[in-house]
């Protein structure tokens, strides 16, 4: 369930244009340095235990569920053998000396439990994914935060169910009682790392993952050092909360872990969504650092709900940003004309009304203009549509560089503009668009010819006017100069052309 994709999509910065060559060239290292990754973070896990074949978080969860997310069926040979390796070497730690043939079944059966759970949750929000709309970030967010605790609920329960199976945990009544603790744990390595590790293999698997840019999770990002500070003040938090727990051995001060909402939003609401992703990652890796060897095991479900919690907030919280980010764009696009980044014809009408309110107020003149390109269809079909707005665009910086400050320009339609011209009157007004004709014809499009003309409408604004009044007036004087030729200026009193 790939989308189809191009070399663009995936081509790296100039700089690491080298390894990312090499890891496409041998997708053997790509894989290989995954397998590395994935022991790296089960040894972490197999450090902060805090019962048996139960640790405080366990991040392999959260890069088996990135993985086949992001690569499909790819990812599952090398977590399998990641699987058995980590069942050799937890043989090993505890010391268990089981037969060969044990640990292959229990290596074996880990590995089914662990990747179909996983598989089954990540394949199913990629299904989500790839029906992608206007609001993919949203329903996607809140899709994971439910999809991701209940893979980790599903693979705690085949991995009780494995390890009983195998024989490792001898009495079946405490095995059936550890779903809860692996739950949690693994529940924890989604949450918090799923995000930051499609992010880096992505960069191990440069040809996947086409969907993430696609996302809008944008921001700028702030000054590291006050970056450094909201982390501190989380951590000086963080670490107050623990040590008064361990010291005071008061278990209703673990609850105080919850305020670790406040520097975590904080992040969220002014730095980058990579930034917010470290930080929860960080406080995460923490907490269980020092449930460990705080000796906080009898609160361990306290801090490891409260991460989870922390995580889900963060992801919601991103949002906020980003549909501000979206909302400000729709209200731009609202505004702005996208081809010519003229006003509107709405937004055009609604300040128009503004300023001649204001004029009236200080008994100013106000006049609007109404002008169009000359034989403009002709220019489409002749040269093309490409061309044709390019001589649009070329228009409006051409008129933008001739207003002052006060004017506006708008766009009403195809190739008709509005200008409203605050503190001119009809002389001054028709003077404005006489240079505009003068200086059309020294425009240079690229594909075009022939130089570029057009024609003026131009009125003064009276007392009993209204835009719409005004631009109709403006629009008629247009028409009739169309009518008498072309490449003209027509107000109710004066015209210019050249012959």
């Amino acid at each position: 369930m790939q989308h189809p994709q191009t070399k663009a999509d995936y081509e790296p910065p100039q700089g690491k244009l080298k390894i990312y060559s090499t890891l496409v060239r041998w997708p053997v290292l790509s894989d290989l340095l995954l397998i590395i990754i994935w022991m790296l973070l089960w040894k972490i896990s197999s450090l902060m235990e805090y019962a048996p074949h139960a640790s405080i978080w366990f991040p392999p969860a959260g890069l088996t569920f990135s993985a086949i997310l992001l690569l499909g069926l790819r990812a599952i040979p090398p977590i399998a053998c990641c699987c058995m390796a980590a069942t050799f070497w937890e043989n090993i730690d505890y010391g268990t000396q089981l037969p060969l043939h044990q640990l292959l079944e229990t290596g074996a059966l880990f590995a089914l439990a662990h990747i179909s759970a996983y598989a089954t949750g990540a394949c199913l929000l990629k299904l989500l994914i790839s029906r992608r709309d206007d609001h993919q970030l949203p329903s996607l967010l809140l899709a994971f935060t439910i999809i991701g605790p209940l893979s980790a609920l599903l693979a705690s329960y085949f991995t009780q169910t494995a390890l009983v199976i195998s024989g490792v945990i001898a009495d079946s009544a405490a095995g059936h009682q550890l779903w809860l603790p692996l739950w949690v744990g693994d529940l924890l390595g989604i949450l918090v790392l799923t995000p930051l590790l499609i992010g880096l293999l992505r960069r191990i698997y440069p040809r996947y993952g086409v969907w993430v840019s696609e996302l809008g999770l944008r921001q700028v990002a702030g000054s590291g050092w006050e970056f450094l500070l909201k982390l501190a003040t989380a951590a000086v938090l963080m670490v107050s909360v623990m040590s008064l727990t361990a010291s005071l051995q008061m278990k209703e001060l673990a609850f105080a872990i919850f305020f670790l909402c406040i520097p975590q939003m904080w992040i969220v609401y002014t730095e980058t969504p990579l930034r917010s992703g470290i930080s929860i990652a960080l406080m995460s890796f923490f907490t269980a650092v020092l449930v460990k060897y705080l000796a906080l095991g009898e609160d361990a479900l306290i801090f490891q709900f409260s991460i989870s919690v922390l995580a889900a907030s963060t992801y919601f919280g991103l949002l906020i940003p980003v549909l501000a980010s979206s909302n400000s764009r729709l209200r731009e696009m609202t505004r702005k004309d996208s081809l010519t980044n003229a006003y509107s014809r709405q937004h055009f009408f609604q300040q128009a009304e503004q300023e001649i309110l204001r004029a009236r107020y200080y008994r100013q003149p106000i006049s609007v203009i109404v002008f169009d390109i000359d034989s403009f269809k002709q220019i489409n079909d002749r040269f093309g549509h490409t061309i044709g707005d390019l001589a649009l665009i070329s228009l409006a910086n051409l008129v933008n560089t001739q207003l002052r400050q006060a004017d506006m320009l708008g766009r009403f339609g195809g190739d008709e503009f509005m200008l409203l011209l605050p503190g001119s009157d009809q002389t001054d007004a028709t003077a404005t668009a006489e240079r505009l004709r003068q200086a059309l014809p020294q425009m240079c499009i690229a594909g075009i010819s022939r130089p570029i003309t057009g024609s003026f409408g131009v009125t003064e604004i009276t007392p009993t006017d209204t835009i719409s009044s005004a631009f109709e007036k403006a629009d008629a004087l247009l028409l009739e100069a169309k009518r008498r030729g072309r490449n003209l200026v027509l107000s109710s009193f004066v015209e210019t052309s050249v012959n």
